[in-house]
């Protein structure tokens, strides 16, 4: 996963939490496990857009969760995942310490009320980077993805975050990724974030 996608990540996690303010970039950083020149280039982009805004004294808040969300899941892709069956990756996880669930498993785990969405997609999941995948037999059924340690650290609860797996959504094909990536699309932006803010502070 690359640092860009890993700086985005940790924002609109945060963010979707109700965390918005950043004292630092540095902050940012370490808690995405990258280096502090690399974050900053990371929000070049959600910067220019108007995603996040800099505050006159140091630091910087989130104040379109949804559009920095937009180019995590742009950037997103499955082409380093292998593919396998259901049965195999099930196998495999089982045998890990460390793991996680991703795409519409754990939509449905972010979903208040899990989903009435009949059909799950393949299934996604992260293992260890240096998990050898060679012995996985061939299929369709399931993309196995390498993780860092940070990432699963944070994945503690078998799941990937909020803003991993929209985005791994996002860069799904089949009815099914969008139904579910819509239906977490409603649970977190169908009102306008100014109007929460202002409800907020109300």
């Amino acid at each position: 996963m690359q640092a860009t996608e890993r700086v985005l990540r940790t924002l609109v996690d945060a963010a979707l939490e109700g965390r918005r303010a950043w004292a630092n970039v540095g902050d940012l950083a370490w808690e995405a496990g990258v280096g502090e020149k690399l974050a900053y280039k990371a929000l070049a982009k959600p910067a220019s857009i108007g995603a996040i805004t800099k505050h006159a004294g140091g630091g910087f808040s989130v104040t379109d969760p949804e559009r920095a969300l937009m180019l995590l899941s742009v950037r997103r892709t499955h082409t380093s995942a292998r593919l396998t069956t259901l049965e195999a990756a099930q196998a495999l996880v089982a045998g890990l310490d460390a793991y996680a669930w991703g795409g519409t498993r754990a939509a449905s785990h972010h979903l208040p009320n899990g989903s009435a969405i009949a059909d799950h997609a393949p299934a996604i999941v992260y293992v260890p980077e240096g998990t050898s995948l060679t012995e996985l037999p061939p299929g369709t059924e399931a993309a196995v993805h390498p993780a860092d340690a940070r990432s699963l650290d944070v994945w503690a609860d078998g799941y990937t975050s909020k803003a991993q797996t929209y985005a791994d959504l996002f860069a799904q094909p089949g009815w099914q990724s969008s139904e579910f990536r819509r239906a977490l699309w409603r649970e977190w932006f169908t009102a306008d974030d100014w109007a929460q803010a202002e409800v907020a502070h109300a």
